[in-house]
């Protein structure tokens, strides 16, 4: 069974990626927003420097949310770092 952790939506995202330092280019279209790691966070070769989110979602489902959490911690970012800050951010 894989980890367990509550469900989130496109805010409590944003905010949690903002808290880690990630920056992003005011001049977007859409509903997707691109974001950078802070220079502090080394993303190794063949993994992508930025993450795209989908805005404007109350809550994503379960593969989603496992999705944007699997995707942060291959830039190296730490599981229990990022849940602790979505805590926060509810």
């Amino acid at each position: 069974m894989g980890t367990q952790h509550k469900l989130f939506g496109s805010i409590i995202l944003f905010q949690t990626l903002i808290k880690l330092g990630f920056t992003t280019n005011d001049h977007q279209k859409g509903s997707h927003v691109k974001l950078y790691p802070p220079k502090k966070i080394i993303v190794p070769m063949g993994i992508k420097p930025f993450m795209i989110v989908q805005m404007g979602k109350k809550q994503f489902d379960k593969h989603e949310c496992s999705r944007y959490i699997s995707e942060l911690v291959q830039k190296g970012v730490d599981r229990k770092e990022i849940i602790k800050l979505m805590k926060d951010c509810e």
